[in-house]
């Protein structure tokens, strides 16, 4: 969990959110005898030049479809990537398709696909060699059942041999791979999922995992390391409960504690927590004596987020709305705006961990932590800013607005 890039890996994550979006060229004349599933961006039988010069008219990321001369019932679908003209023969079975990959409609196929090639054009290279650079002993998937062997010793025997259940599987939420913990990028079937474990990988990366798929071990249910919105509907809960507890821990005992935040814990007692709560056991916090190893867990359990409880597409227009006004009523106002396009367990979280961050300022003569502390602590772990991110005093500042005014994010009562 020392990655210099965190714990999981962003930078696919990061070309997948830049990569360009789809730009319909839709057809303004009528189209006798239309195939009934197309729609505006079918414009019948029309050369090759009069399509590529509708695409460059409309720029990158474009595309139509357009009825083929060669054959009768067959169709071409013409993007424009990389300042080229794609033409694809596109069928339809009841769903859109050029390849192994079916899509509902043809601007999610052309979305995917556009994604995919934007990433090949930049991460070819990493692509090939994530699989075998990765080390399977440290996967999470891998230290999850090491973690859960070690807490079951000496009450039972070591598992038997079983291969994993893979099958194609499409993730509706932003997933990382359980083996190389890269992002697993596309729209539909990004990878593959063990039906008996939720063991889900890359498709190549799935090639080299272990027979170790133990369904009793219950992965799916952890707490750490899993995207936000997947732990609040497993646990049936709107804020993750490592959360809860710990904040709940630190106002009773040590919201005057100086340092709060600033000092660290005992790392080896925080695995150690770490672990009870991926395992389901109850955890009493009371006992831990040291409240700064509380605050390291609280801080652990964000750092290893899939995501960040800000994503890049959030923070981007986040910040650009915090920046454009200096007036405070209508910073509110934008940023509120972009702040409503969090999904509800990021948005719930963060209020939540606001209000708290809040109520430790109100003792900041005591435990030394003034809300300028707090966004400086606090600031990278909460925002995602990208490879090239913006400058750590505008993070702060951000994140400062965010402590200092209730009122910019909704309510959780």
């Amino acid at each position: 969990m020392d990655d210099e890039g965190g714990y999981w890996k962003q930078n696919l994550y990061l070309l997948q959110e830049k990569a360009p979006r789809p730009i319909l060229v839709r057809c303004n004349r009528r189209i006798f005898n239309k195939p009934s599933c197309y729609d505006e961006e079918f414009h019948g039988l029309i050369e090759r030049p009069e399509a590529e010069m509708m695409l460059r008219k409309a720029g990158e990321g474009s595309y139509l479809v357009r009825a083929s001369k060669r054959s009768a019932n067959a169709y071409t679908l013409c993007i424009l990537f990389d300042n080229n003209v794609l033409n694809y023969k596109l069928f339809f079975d009841g769903m859109h398709y050029v390849g192994e990959k079916r899509f509902e409609t043809v601007e999610l196929l052309v979305a995917d696909g556009l994604i995919a090639m934007f990433i090949d054009k930049h991460a070819s290279d990493y692509i090939k060699k994530m699989a075998d650079e990765a080390i399977y002993e440290q996967s999470p998937y891998s230290q999850y059942n090491r973690n859960d062997e070690e807490a079951l010793q000496p009450r039972t025997k070591s598992p038997k041999p079983r291969p994993h259940n893979f099958a194609s599987f499409t993730f509706k939420i932003p997933h990382y791979c359980d083996f190389c913990r890269n992002f697993m990028w596309g729209l539909v079937q990004q990878g593959v999922r063990c039906s008996d474990c939720g063991f889900a990988a890359h498709k190549r990366c799935s090639e080299q995992a272990h027979p170790d798929c133990r369904p009793e071990a219950k992965y799916v249910k952890r707490m750490f390391a899993v995207d936000l919105s997947t732990l609040c509907m497993a646990h049936s809960v709107r804020v993750p409960p490592v959360l809860v507890k710990c904040i709940e821990e630190i106002e009773k005992r040590g919201i005057e504690t100086e340092g709060i935040y600033r000092v660290s814990g005992s790392h080896e007692q925080m695995e150690r927590l770490r672990r009870q709560f991926d395992l389901g056991i109850n955890v009493d916090l009371a006992v831990v004596e040291d409240i700064h190893t509380v605050c390291g867990l609280l801080k652990l359990y964000l750092r290893l987020l899939p995501q960040q409880l800000v994503p890049y597409s959030v923070f981007r227009s986040l910040l650009q709305a915090f920046s454009s006004s200096q007036e405070h009523r209508e910073r509110i106002k934008k940023c509120r705006v972009e702040l409503d396009e969090l999904n509800e367990a990021n948005a719930y979280t963060l209020s939540v961990l606001l209000d708290h961050l809040r109520q430790v300022t109100k003792f900041s003569t005591v435990n030394k932590m003034t809300s300028e502390n707090l966004a400086t602590i606090f600031s990278p772990t909460i925002f995602c800013a990208g490879e090239k991110p913006a400058l750590p005093q505008q993070q702060h500042q951000l994140l400062y607005f965010l402590i200092t005014t209730p009122k910019v994010i909704s309510s959780t009562d």
